[in-house]
């Protein structure tokens, strides 16, 4: 007798009840025996008057998905709890006994399979849908945007156990792991409790219209497998929600308030993400191409390119770079800041020609989002110098008002 356990692979603790387990032979007499797993995802294949050789073991659990993860994903009226990657391996006995398991390579990763000594063969099957409970209606809403996140842990498992949680109330639509690995966890017309107060071009209530994309990561780069996951998941999102504007995919960071002010997901999903590769195919905040009239924001660079404005400064009152300033002006140079973040989608209250600390945090985040991936050339700190100055020019003549 041949002993099989299966798990969830991203959820070890979680056994894979009524898995069917069948074991075919590869030579040319046919020989099969069948099993499923009980409630422990334990299982025993009568193996033992079987022949010594190859042969092939299909893992098919009750409910199975062998493409992408995607917007297709648990799209039913009433999706189950889990569906899995359906399993074929290679498999060698000897005397009734597996003596060696190999996960045939697919086009998706299905999971792992070995041989453990003095005990059941283990299998760890790749889920790409485990239903979060925590999800909401949209209220009428379309899908128009995209938040991606960072779960702020190194590894996938703690997301997922939050995401369970009825108590933590929170949850995303995708999860994308270290491998480029993505799961599914919220139906695409349901709302997921991702984005919490937020503001973006004026809309408070963002779950309602969005789409949350969490990637594992703590710290450091992000590995190149989730950055091809995640372009190949948005330009598939884009495709079946042609509602979603390039503009309209921003992290957590950029739309994130507290007390309506800006900052309260700060690094979310961080310096480390490199947008660019985002920016590349056309997708996220893009900026102009070609060269910018030098006399932006009311010619104060012109004028004084090496200062910058900062939290404090006044229009009205011609304070300008923590300087009252006697030159005139063209303009009013933090009314026409405010102006251009507020036409890209930052919040910054009502446009007032006040820098106070609305504006600093909108400038801040802005920076966070292109300084990213090691284009930055100072930390972000909500003063807008002669740089930060014309990225933010070339984004804002880029986003349509």
């Amino acid at each position: 007798m041949a002993k099989f356990s299966v798990v969830v692979r991203l959820k070890p603790s979680e056994k894979v009840a009524n898995c069917t387990l069948q074991l075919s032979s590869v030579s040319a007499v046919p020989v099969s025996v069948m099993g499923k797993t009980n409630s422990q995802g334990a299982v025993e294949l009568d193996t033992k008057s079987l022949p010594d050789g190859g042969y092939v073991l299909a893992v098919i659990a009750v409910n199975t998905d062998s493409g992408a993860v995607g917007p297709a994903t648990a799209n039913t009226a009433v999706p189950p709890d889990r569906i899995f990657r359906p399993m074929t391996a290679d498999v060698v006995l000897t005397t009734g006994a597996v003596t060696s398991i190999a996960v045939r390579a697919g086009r998706f990763f299905s999971g792992t399979a070995r041989v453990v000594p003095k005990a059941p063969v283990a299998i760890a099957m790749q889920p790409v849908w485990i239903r979060s409970p925590n999800h909401s209606g949209r209220s009428g809403k379309m899908i128009d945007m995209i938040i991606v996140h960072h779960t702020g842990g190194p590894l996938i498992g703690p997301a997922i156990n939050t995401f369970l949680s009825s108590s933590e109330e929170t949850s995303a639509h995708y999860l994308i792991d270290t491998d480029g690995e993505v799961l599914k966890m919220v139906p695409d017309n349901r709302a997921a409790h991702h984005a919490g107060a937020a503001n973006w071009s004026g809309l408070k209530k963002l779950n309602e219209n969005t789409i949350g994309i969490e990637i594992v990561n703590a710290t450091g780069s992000y590995p190149f497998a989730q950055y091809s996951a995640l372009l190949s998941l948005l330009a598939e999102l884009r495709r079946v929600y042609p509602s979603i504007l390039s503009r309209n995919i921003v992290g957590h960071s950029d739309i994130a308030t507290k007390n309506e002010i800006l900052g309260r997901k700060s690094s979310d999903p961080g310096l480390e993400f490199e947008w660019r590769r985002l920016e590349a195919e056309n997708l996220g905040l893009i900026r102009l191409i070609g060269p910018i009239q030098g006399d932006v924001y009311g010619q104060y660079f012109q004028n004084f390119p090496a200062d910058d404005l900062r939290q404090g400064d006044n229009d009205k009152k011609r304070l300008l770079g923590g300087k009252t300033r006697t030159a005139a002006f063209k303009n009013n140079p933090v009314r026409e800041v405010q102006d251009d973040l507020k036409r890209i989608g930052y919040h910054v209250g009502t446009p007032d020609g006040d820098y106070g600390l609305k504006t600093r945090r909108a400038v801040e985040m802005f920076q966070e989002h292109f300084f990213a991936g090691g284009r930055g050339h100072k930390k972000p700190d909500g003063r807008l110098d002669n740089t930060t100055a014309f990225i933010l020019r070339s984004v804002a003549l880029n986003s349509p008002p």
